[in-house]
């Protein structure tokens, strides 16, 4: 019986440890696609020359968005960090909210989708 209170009670708090992120993300398959990363400088005073062409898995939930950047493809300024803005071909834009460098060399951006700016 101690045994079962003890699994249970690990149980309950593995879940409270869990990290902000996607729910199951890491088990679902994505699409590949071409975006274009444009980062902040080091001072967070301006955005950086853009980085096109950078190869990524985009993986939807509702209105939250992945972009998956292997290490190798997010050379320099194309590593998608938190305030980042990525357009995909179509143009579509997104707004990093969360940036995560993984230790499995891959980039991990939680995005949604840049509101567009009505004019007057």
């Amino acid at each position: 019986m101690r045994l079962i209170l003890s699994a249970l009670a690990l149980a309950f708090l593995g879940v409270l440890a869990m990290p902000d992120t996607l729910p199951a993300q890491d088990d679902k398959k994505g699409t590949a696609v071409k975006i274009t990363v444009k980062s902040w400088d080091a001072r967070g005073k301006q955005f950086l020359k853009p980085q096109e062409d950078v190869t990524a898995e985009k993986i939807v939930n509702g209105d939250r968005i992945l972009f998956k950047v292997i290490s190798k493809n997010a050379v320099g300024r194309a590593e998608p960090t938190t305030g980042s803005e990525i357009t995909e071909a179509d143009g579509t834009v997104y707004v990093v909210k969360k940036g995560v460098s993984g230790v499995d060399g891959v980039f991990k951006a939680f995005s949604e989708k840049k509101s567009v700016e009505k004019k007057p």
